[in-house]
């Protein structure tokens, strides 16, 4: 049996191996570079405990590297021991290799220590981690297990230091309207089982543009202060400043909920009895706020030399100008498209300012813009297309078109101009008017409709049937507007009800909210979009519950939903199903990707029957 699985084992690693040189190895240039860093599983140690020192390296290259020793801590503590492990992630076929020790020590003394940076050597590169701050306190007396009368502790004291919010900026001294890059995100060392934003940051003085972000957040991990957190962007915003002197951007709040489990492995069996026993194996969900801090943005004004034509705007852009054609005849539509393009505030570009012959007529311009908010930086363009008649025959000339801007890469101001445009016009042919000058716009309107010629012969009328009138195809005729009338009267009677009456509005879009939300989590049906196809499961199940309850959809606690379902009468099989979806769509988003697409197919009827049974009971907001 061990034989048998254990040559099984050797053949996937031979393959492995196999897979790698001939299929990744010729992309292994595009993978990451190898990377040193070292963190502790906490930076306050009590005297006579233990703590977890990790060098982890990680690259392409970590399985040719021989880990680094670790550091020596003998001043304030005891090393007690070393164990490694070892990961290899497989994404867009790109192999990335994980490896790190554990190496354990006990606090001995106390006092504010700092653990050495380590050094690792490889290929004639040095790579070095960050030194880490740790403190050593007096050790405290265990304190004696409390009985199952007692009040069980607090879970969010559990979150301090554990979870907050982090605004980061790109810059803190700009010029105005010159972007700055705002990133919000959440670091996490507890499960978050979800998140919405409650309070978003007040922009006041700033030109403001979102970018477009994945629907589920990319995580990564950071070290800080010596510990490793969980971190997920979850909003980025480009700010325009408007003008110049100090801007604060205000504080973001963020409603989490967090799955908390206070007791540990070895306390199972002893509290089995106790009344919080499966609310502790399972974890108990609690909602906490958390906010970041504000920053303050310095705008500096901009620098003396400007030009007369200066727009105020900053960044860098480029502009084309064209003519669909140059020769026409009188009267003949010319299209003129002045387009600008750059990054910056495309919103903010002002119309050229153009100056038109007085013999072309000159419509007001049509204006279009396309901006992409992916990436880190705003970018798109501006078109404005003026339509032009020329009325008189001749040459007419379009003088260049100029705009100024602030460049920020050369800190110095740059003008764009277009070549000047000649327009050759000719006489319409046939025409019966000698070409002239000297005539306004409005009189050379009136040119060929000055003389209404009179109609000598006498038109053929002939006689209507009374046949029609009496047909039933004229009564219906006439009752159709008054059918229409009464339609139009009923349909803004129930717009007024959805917009007086927030609870039945929602309720009426209950249904139609859920099935989109499930057609889009069905197109997401395949293992490599997993997590996001639980998380559109979950918004599904859990939008269509809290549009049912006028509930805000935002921090839902699943015991809430289920107290509020009894008190309407829901049967407790369909309450019991609802929370086992919300739990499976949980563990799924957080959980390594398993799950096969025949499992998701089941999972989806599954949501999709509890959604059915949901409407069979009719529920309706408070």
């Amino acid at each position: 049996m061990w034989k048998k699985t254990g040559k099984t084992f050797g053949n996937v690693g031979v393959w492995l191996v196999v897979y790698w040189a001939v299929v990744l190895a010729p992309q292994a240039g595009m993978s990451q570079d190898l990377s040193l860093r070292t963190y502790v599983d906490r930076t306050v140690v009590p005297v006579g405990q233990q703590f977890i020192l990790t060098i982890e390296v990680s690259g392409r290259d970590a399985q040719s590297v021989q880990l680094p020793e670790p550091p020596d801590l003998s001043r304030f503590a005891d090393y007690l021991g070393t164990s490694t492990s070892q990961s290899i992630q497989i994404i867009n076929a790109q192999m990335t290799v994980v490896r790190s020790s554990q190496n354990y020590y006990r606090a001995r003394v106390e006092g504010d220590f700092q653990i050495p940076a380590v050094t690792l050597h490889f290929k004639g590169k040095s790579y070095t981690s960050q030194p880490i701050r740790i403190k050593v306190v007096k050790g405290a007396q265990q304190p004696a297990r409390p009985s199952p009368r007692q009040p069980p502790i607090q879970p969010e004291s559990s979150l301090e230091g554990n979870l907050f919010l982090k605004a980061e900026v790109n810059r803190r001294s700009v010029y105005p309207n010159e972007p700055v890059i705002v990133s919000y995100k959440i670091y996490t060392r507890v499960e978050v089982t979800g998140y919405a934003i409650s309070k978003a940051p007040s922009t006041v003085g700033f030109w403001t543009e979102e970018f477009s972000l994945p629907p589920q957040p990319q995580t990564h991990y950071e070290v800080v202060d010596g510990r490793r957190f969980l971190v997920a962007e979850i909003k980025r915003l480009a700010l325009f400043p408007a003008s110049p002197g100090e801007k604060v951007i205000d504080p973001m709040e963020v409603d989490c909920e967090v799955r908390i489990r206070r007791r540990s492995r070895r306390d199972l069996f002893d509290s089995f009895f106790d009344d919080d026993f499966f609310g502790d194996v399972f974890g108990r969900r609690v909602r906490t706020r958390i906010a970041s801090r504000p920053i303050k943005i310095e705008v500096k004004p901009f620098p003396p030399g400007q030009p007369k034509n200066f727009s105020g705007l900053s960044g860098r852009f480029t502009m084309e100008a064209n003519l669909d054609k140059q020769e026409v005849q009188a009267n003949e539509a010319i299209t003129l498209k002045v387009t600008f393009r750059g990054t910056g505030n495309i919103k903010m570009i002002p119309q050229p300012k153009i100056t038109f012959p007085a013999d072309i007529e000159v419509y007001e311009p049509k204006v279009s813009q396309k901006i992409d908010r992916t990436g880190n930086t705003i970018r798109g363009s501006k078109t404005f297309e003026y339509v032009l008649i020329p009325r008189m025959a001749g040459m007419h000339r379009i003088q260049p078109i100029s705009f100024s801007y602030f460049d920020t890469g050369n800190k110095t101001y740059r003008t764009l101009r277009s070549p000047e445009f000649v327009i050759r016009v000719s006489a319409p042919a046939g025409s019966r008017f000698p070409v002239t000058t000297g005539l306004t716009r409005e009189e050379i309107k009136l040119i060929g409709k000055d003389i209404r010629f009179i109609k000598l012969e006498t038109p053929e009328f002939q006689r209507i049937g009374s046949f029609f009138y009496r047909s039933p195809w004229f009564v219906l005729l006439l009752i159709l507007p008054l059918l229409g009338v009464g339609g139009a009267a009923f349909y803004r009677r129930q717009q007024d009800k959805l917009a007086g009456n927030v609870a039945y509005a929602r309720s009426r879009r209950a249904n139609q909210l859920a099935k989109k939300r499930l057609s889009q989590a069905h197109k997401l049906m395949k293992p490599e979009t997993q997590k996001e196809f639980y998380a559109e499961i979950s918004r599904a199940v859990v939008g269509y519950v809290a549009d049912k309850l006028n509930l805000p959809a935002a921090g839902l606690i699943s015991e809430e939903v289920a107290d509020r379902l009894r008190e309407r009468g829901v049967p407790e099989e369909t309450i019991r199903l609802f929370l086992e979806i919300l739990q499976e769509c949980d563990y799924q988003r957080f959980a390594p990707s398993n799950a096969t697409e025949q499992q998701m197919k089941a999972f989806y009827e599954r949501a999709r029957t509890a959604i059915v049974k949901l409407e069979k009971t009719k529920l309706e907001g408070s």
